[in-house]
């Protein structure tokens, strides 16, 4: 780690435009504007921009500019070592949602990453894939070619997966399928060598009630508790994050420059052709532009990369105008259809809970000091596990969460769509229609997962509703890139979702209460403690739940376009020429799984999209 720090510490002394040894080339405004264009502009360096970037630079005729708003990270410990994670110093602060007006009104964070390598960076580094039938629901929408059997190999090509120990593989539950798995690709993948012992009474605990374990979370039917995987490189217990397997691990690459600190304000056409963009000095706010020879590809995540089609005159129309902005093609989906997963803590105290648990290296700064240790000597330690979290999971379809499912589907089925969204366009009504009669028609099976549940060990269970059927938005407020945009979660305007929040709550409760938790003596603090009214528990939630995840996501939808899609299976904009969306804007609904892993996975086909459309392979 110290080479990283010395690098890193060349850069901010401003040695920033030159070649970085195996690195590919970080650049200024000055080199910008002695190189006059590249073949592709990448507006935004997280997991999608990055990836995208890396492959098509393995061309070496072809040249690649990235640009992203945030710097490059410092390689800290609190972004670099598990136990240590805390994001916040990368975080786009203070961003915040538009009033809430089914949760009283409240505004709320959202949590995005501002950093060369975005979401990989700041996130708690879990990855996996998520259901086979979430990736073909998506081709029912409109993405043709992204089902399950098309993505499993980018997600083999993408990932390092590396096998646990045997030995600890069989006393800790960890099972898997290699048949499922990449082994050389950029991702490092490994699950933690470390463990807190009441990760037994959990996993236990989840067996007694009935609930099964998959083979491999990740081969297509992850209901059940399994073992989490996270993008950490076993051999130094070290975040693999994109800007290190999508940037610092390639082979030196002159054609391949990022230029950070920088905003993309809009992508520029010559009638409805893209040819560059024009960008923003963060510090000064002077702009300049940069033409793209071939394409440009815009990977600024679900609130940004609205934000910059927008800015750029793809939109809906009359709202751009009343901004002067010059409308290029009217596409009402632009911002529309936004998703993330609602999540809701449940604190507990414990009489008898087992030392150490993932609260002690917070609580005990002997034990923290001992694990710090042995962490540093390479040996298994509590600062393999990612800080505040557990490393089993469990995810259920609605039928195995609560006996009320078939009140809660009758609930959906009776909401009128058009007074869930606000003024719709009838386009992005129709996809809506359809998202929902797709989505509800799934809630009765097994294969449409609605809810998790992850008890950290220590203090915390943390509760995930992945099915929402709400839907929020994100539209520009001014025609400066530096304004934030308005973003609106939608959350709970579909009353269904609290619904099935209360079921997973409540399929909580009676978790806890076997016998194999029971006996730690967990006494519930917040949300809910000794509620038994539902009503009154429904309005705890409300007050306690949080609308964002940082799992943000859909909001330039790979969907028809008479359904209110913006790109088409290729990745490209609608009625443009030359221009992409690569990021999970592109996904027509979420999934119930974390991002990460798709995100790699649908970058790496966007790559091969862009290299056949193109002749580069």
């Amino acid at each position: 780690m110290a080479l990283y720090f010395i690098l890193m510490s060349a850069l901010s002394l401003g040695v920033n435009s030159g070649a970085l040894g195996r690195f590919a080339r970080v650049v200024d405004e000055t080199q910008l504007l002695t190189n006059g264009s590249y073949d592709f502009v990448v507006a935004g360096g997280g997991i999608a921009g990055l990836t995208v970037a890396d492959r098509l630079s393995e061309n070496p005729d072809v040249s690649i500019l990235v640009i992203e708003y945030g710097p490059f990270d410092q390689h800290e410990d609190t972004v670099m070592v598990p136990g240590a994670w805390l994001p916040v110093p990368y975080l786009w602060l203070p961003l915040m949602s538009t009033p809430q007006t089914a949760l009283g009104g409240t505004s709320y964070s959202v949590p995005c990453g501002q950093i060369v390598g975005g979401g990989s960076v700041v996130n708690a580094m879990f990855f996996h894939a998520s259901s086979a039938w979430e990736y073909n629901a998506w081709e029912q929408m409109g993405a043709t070619g992204w089902g399950w059997k098309s993505l499993l190999p980018y997600f083999k090509k993408s990932e390092a997966f590396n096998r646990p120990d045997p030995k600890y593989a069989i006393e800790h539950n960890i099972t898997w399928d290699d048949s499922v798995h990449g082994f050389n690709g950029p991702v490092q993948i490994s699950h933690a060598p470390y463990d807190y012992p009441g990760s037994a009474n959990f996993y236990n605990a989840a067996r007694s009630f009935g609930i099964r374990a998959p083979k491999d979370a990740d081969a297509g039917d992850p209901a059940g508790i399994f073992r989490l995987q996270r993008a950490v490189d076993p051999k130094t217990q070290t975040r693999s994050s994109a800007r290190i397997n999508h940037y610092e691990n390639v082979i030196p690459r002159p054609n391949y420059h990022i230029l950070p600190n920088t905003a993309v304000g809009r992508v520029l056409f010559e009638a409805k052709t893209a040819i560059g963009v024009e960008y923003v000095n963060r510090t000064t706010t002077a702009k300049g532009t940069i033409k793209a020879e071939k394409e440009v590809i815009v990977a600024a995540g679900a609130v940004h990369t609205p934000q910059i089609l927008q800015l750029s005159g793809i939109g809906p129309s009359l709202p751009l105008k009343d901004l002067g902005i010059k409308s290029i093609v009217d596409l009402p989906g632009v911002g529309q259809n936004l998703q993330d997963h609602l999540g809701l803590y449940v604190y507990y105290n414990y009489t008898n809970n087992l030392f150490p648990n993932s609260g002690s290296l917070q609580t005990n700064a002997t034990f923290a000091t001992e694990q710090r240790a042995l962490y540093d000597a390479g040996r298994p330690s509590a600062f393999d596990i990612t800080a505040a979290t557990g490393n089993l999971f469990i995810a259920l379809p609605l039928k195995n969460i609560t006996s009320e499912a078939s009140s809660i589907i009758a609930l959906a089925k009776s909401q009128d769509p058009s007074k869930l969204l606000k003024d719709p366009d009838p386009t992005v009504l129709a996809g809506y229609k359809k998202q929902r009669n797709l989505l509800i028609s799934s809630l009765h099976t097994s294969a449409s997962l609605i809810g998790d549940i992850s008890w950290s060990t220590g203090p915390a269970t943390t509760l995930y509703m992945t099915r929402p059927l709400s839907r929020g938005s994100v539209t520009i407020s001014s025609a400066n890139v530096l304004a934030d945009p308005l973003i609106d979660f939608g959350a709970a305007t579909d009353p269904t979702d609290i619904e099935m929040l209360l079921g997973i709550y409540l399929k909580n409760r009676k978790l806890m209460a076997m016998p194999e938790l029971a006996i730690l003596g967990p006494i519930e603090t917040s949300p809910a403690p000794g509620v038994a009214d539902k009503d009154a528990i429904r309005k705890l939630l409300k007050a306690n739940l949080q609308p964002s995840n940082a799992h943000m996501c859909c909001t330039a939808a790979m969907m028809r376009r008479a359904d209110g899609g913006v790109v088409d299976v290729q990745n490209r904009v609608y009625g443009t020429e030359r221009l992409s969306v690569v990021d999970n804007s592109v996904w027509p609904f979420i999934l119930g799984s974390g991002p990460m892993a798709s995100v790699y996975a649908g970058a790496e086909k966007a790559a091969d999209e862009i290299k056949k459309r193109l002749g580069l392979l």
